[in-house]
């Protein structure tokens, strides 16, 4: 174990920590027990959501279920999605590390266009705007809405994040409803037609990045499957300092092991130029010194994990910054606050200027099991370790579809919302503050790229 840092530590294992009051080796034993099985109808060959939600499915997966993902998919099933060099999902799905084939027993099932098969077992349903998981036995039929696939990105985090509850004992309830999202209209019944939404001409033209961890990975997953043209040239600028550490992968979806030590900048700005997005890269910290100028984007995302780096948040040089903030914590890593500035409800000095000390948030549990540590500097990598949040790709895909759901809905007539929270194993409780402010000209000034019909 004295190998183990907080560079290297599994984050989602931290959770696990936390759950059973064991070590981090048996942790990682456990997360390696299990494994997911994907099973994919008919459908999937003409769904652009539920190709989106099983690349999802995938990628989130496989940071979660480190015994494997396993997928039944018929042969040279046509990809609908801008996927560079590929025309197969079969391929694709092979690249992001599933195993396609046989399907071990025994195992929680996630089924894309056909009904779950079992107890452990729930169906993916989406469609441009909306997206959820059904239990077996249950039946919700949504529009055939197909050109955009947010709706199929927010369903296949939502399904992983099922399986990994139930499969964890995290939430042994977990899928034994059916539960969802609009991202059109989040305050609607989500599987009802006042969730769903029109069909989309424009997407946003530029995009500037303030964070690529968890959340900012997340964002450009969203952002690189969206339907953009080829010969659009969207651009992104990416403003981050940091290298990825072995810890970013169970919660990084753009990154693996062979990233380990390279700037998350480039190695993001490699990913979106494969999908001919234009990229500019700034690797230093953002501060009060950072400043907009010029043809760069008047839309910020932030990804930032400290709420002392939000505090830094304004408009004088945006005209639209969407944020979102996780928990941390085993009962709290899969809430979500995604918050729109500016805003009628608070700035981002008073909702996050009286933040917690670090040593506030030390998660009591992980630092006892890792006392036993030695090291030459006092016991500081076991109160490392303790400091970091539990985090999981599921959880940042999900968040992630709401902030760029934002954009696009925006972008379409929709409306803005100040403020929309969930947590994905309570999703009933969902929250969301409609804005008294309209959108006017935020959108319009950054610019946009109109899709053919």
């Amino acid at each position: 174990m004295n190998s183990i840092t907080q560079k290297n530590a599994n984050r989602l294992a931290l959770g696990i920590i936390e759950k059973y009051k064991c070590s981090y080796d048996k942790a990682l034993e456990i997360l390696a027990s299990l494994q997911l099985n994907l099973i994919c109808g008919q459908e999937i060959s003409k769904s652009m959501p539920l190709q989106a939600a099983l690349l999802t499915a995938v990628n989130c997966g496989k940071r979660a279920f480190l015994g494997g993902v396993n997928i039944q998919l018929a042969e040279n099933t046509p990809c609908l999605l801008l996927w560079p060099k590929q025309l197969y999902l079969n391929d694709i799905l092979k690249e992001l590390g599933a195993s396609i084939g046989c399907l071990p027993e025994n195992c929680f099932s996630i089924t894309f266009g056909m009904p779950a098969i079992g107890e452990d077992s729930v169906q993916v349903v989406c469609n441009s705007w909306q997206g959820g998981i059904v239990p077996s036995g249950e039946n919700i039929k949504l529009s055939e809405n197909s050109d955009l696939p947010l709706g199929g990105i927010a369903a296949g985090a939502l399904g992983v994040a099922t399986a990994f509850f139930k499969m964890s004992t995290v939430d042994i309830t977990s899928g034994d409803s059916p539960v969802g999202i609009s991202l059109w209209n989040p305050g609607a019944k989500w599987n009802l037609i006042d969730g769903d939404g029109p069909k989309i001409k424009f997407l946003p033209e530029k995009f500037w990045l303030l964070g690529l961890g968890h959340l900012g990975q997340a964002y450009l997953w969203c952002i690189g499957l969206l339907p953009y043209p080829r010969t659009s040239k969207a651009k992104i600028l990416l403003q981050d300092y940091d290298r990825i550490e072995e810890a970013n992968w169970s919660a990084g979806v753009l990154c693996d092991g062979s990233n380990v030590n390279e700037y998350k900048t480039r190695v993001c700005s490699e990913w979106l130029e494969d999908r001919s997005f234009t990229t500019t890269i700034t690797e230093r910290k953002f501060d009060s010194k950072t400043k907009r100028d010029g043809e760069e984007p008047f839309i910020a995302l932030c990804g930032f994990d400290s709420a002392a780096s939000r505090t830094l948040l304004n408009n004088d040089d945006f005209d639209l910054i969407v944020e979102a903030g996780l928990g941390s914590k085993l009962m709290t890593f899969d809430d979500m606050s995604i918050h729109t500035f500016p805003t009628s409800l608070k700035t981002p000095q008073e909702l996050w200027g009286d933040a917690e000390p670090q040593e506030e948030v030390l998660n009591k549990t992980v630092l006892e099991k890792f006392k036993d540590l030695e090291d030459g500097d006092c016991g500081i990598i076991p109160l490392s370790i303790a400091s970091k949040a539990i985090s999981s790709s599921f959880v940042g895909v999900f968040a992630a579809s709401i902030v760029i759901a934002e954009l696009v809905r925006g972008l379409n007539g929709g409306e803005k919302y100040d403020k929309i929270s969930v947590q994905l194993r309570n999703m009933d409780m969902l929250f969301s503050k409609p804005s008294p402010r309209p959108y006017l000209t935020e959108l319009s000034r950054n610019g946009f790229v109109e899709l053919s019909d």
